[in-house]
Parts: structure tokens; sequence; C-alpha cells
């Protein structure tokens, strides 16, 4: 599971030609599915089937999307570990709801209505890393200005960097999509450097690649944190030229977590499923 997570990592740190599929220095899935069977199959083809659909969703590979939702649809809505539900959840919303347009995929609504249910149920119950998902889902669902400001917003007061970024670039689909190429470029630049603070570097280079605009761009201000356990930094302000994109972190803020609501949604969430 660590090297799978590895490779995760790797594909959105270094440029390769098929970044959506897991294989590299770190992990083979096809080689390591090949070597497993039963139970142990079916959790790791789960496993490795959604970290590749987070990646299918963030380099935009809409046929890996496509086949990724196949499989992670015959997967229950149930996980012992929550934090490895959330995630697959997120993204099988999102994926459907982005791809439920194209031609014989209509089905999929009702699969991204299913996961959007469940991070509304823990929302609504005060969950605070439900809301940003949430929000971001409903974005995709019924896309709209009021619709990605608010889930930006969301995910930029959780520190949810990774979405932030995800959900600008969405954006930034949608207003080209309305004839409005400068906020687009300035969604574009704003998720570009939010990729970079995540860390997908190879994600910021696929940017600069198809908008030349941003070999010049300059961010006013940084709008999400780093965060760490034992850590928190704020990214400072930078500008980005043709030879350099280094980050400066220049001040520190204090930031308090409080996991009452996590324990209470797990609880909520056995009684409302049926668990134990």
């Amino acid at each position: 599971l660590f090297s799978m997570y590895r490779q995760f990592a790797l594909n959105l740190r270094k440029p390769s030609n098929c970044p959506s599929k897991l294989v590299g220095e770190a992990f083979d899935e096809e080689q390591v599915l090949s070597e497993l069977e039963g139970s142990a199959h079916f959790q790791t083809l789960r496993d490795s089937s959604s970290l590749r659909l987070q990646l299918a969703f963030v380099f935009w590979n809409e046929a890996d999307m496509i086949d990724l939702l196949k499989i992670l649809e015959t997967y229950p809505i149930q996980d012992q570990f929550a934090a490895r539900l959330h995630n697959r959840l997120a993204f099988t919303g999102l994926v459907a709801f982005a791809m439920c347009h194209q031609k014989g995929c209509a089905s999929y609504k009702a699969l991204g209505e299913k996961c959007l249910g469940y991070f509304k149920f823990l929302s609504k119950n005060g969950s605070v890393n439900a809301r940003p998902v949430y929000l971001f889902l409903k974005s995709m669902k019924s896309p709209s200005r009021d619709a990605f400001s608010k889930a930006i917003e969301a995910c930029a007061e959780g520190n949810f960097m990774n979405l932030e970024a995800m959900a600008n670039e969405r954006y930034a689909a949608f207003l080209r999509e309305e004839k409005d190429e400068a906020a687009s470029n300035d969604c574009i630049a704003n998720a570009y450097f939010l990729y970079q603070d995540w860390g997908a570097h190879a994600k910021a280079l696929q940017l600069s690649k198809d908008h030349d605009f941003l070999k010049k761009a300059k961010r006013k201000r940084a709008r999400s944190f780093v965060n760490t356990i034992g850590s928190n930094h704020k990214i400072a302000s930078r500008t980005v030229s043709n030879t350099s994109h280094d980050a400066t972190s220049q001040s520190q803020n204090a930031t308090s977590f409080s996991f009452n609501s996590t324990l209470k949604q797990r609880k909520i969430l056995r009684l409302s499923f049926g668990g134990k």
C-alpha cells in the first residue's frame, strides 16, 4: 500500500507519458494485481483504481476516468477506514458528474448523486472536512459562477490545497465555455500556483505547456496553507518568471484542529448505514 501511494506521489511530481497509470520505480499495478487472488486482489484493485481515478481527474484523461468508474461503481459505499472511503467517494463523484454528459455515460449521474448525498449528510452533521468536497461536487453537478466560487472559497478556508487547485481548473474550463477568457486565465494561474504548492509539479508543467501566459504569471497573494503535523507554514507571496519557480515562505501562523466532529461522524455513519 505504501509503495502504491509513493508511486501516486511520483506521478504527480515527475512528468510521464501516462500519469494516470500506476507504473514506475515504486509500484507496478499490473504486476502486483497479477500476483494476488480473492479478497486481496479485490481490495488492492479498489485502492489502486481510487488513486488512478484521482490522477486521471487531475491530468484530465477522460478515457481512463470512464474505465476506472466502471471498476469503482461495483464497490459498496462503505469502508471501515473513513479517510480511504472519503477519498474514493470524493473523486468517484467528481468524475461521475464530469463524465455523465458523455455519450453512453448518462448512468453515472446517479452514481455522482450517491456520492453527493454522502458528503451532504456529513456536512449537515458538522464535518468540516466534508463541506469543501460537498460544494465542489455541487459545482460539478450544476456548474455556475456562484457554485464554483463557493467551492473554491470553502477549499481555501479548509486548507484543501489540492481540491482548490482542481476546482480552479474546472472553473476555468467553465469560464472558457462562457467566453470569459480573462477570468478563465486568472483561474488557471491560481490552479498553477496551487498545484506547485501541493507538489504536483508534473501537473503544473502540463498547465504551463498548455498556457503560454503562465511563463510570466505572478501571484499577488497565496490563499492556501501547507499543513503538516507539527508544522504550520503559510505560503508567502511569490512571482514566477521564465527561469524560476522557487517559493519562499515568509510567515507562520498557528492553526488549531479539532477531531471531535470526525469522531462524531463515524458514530453517526455507523447508525445511518447499519454499522455497529
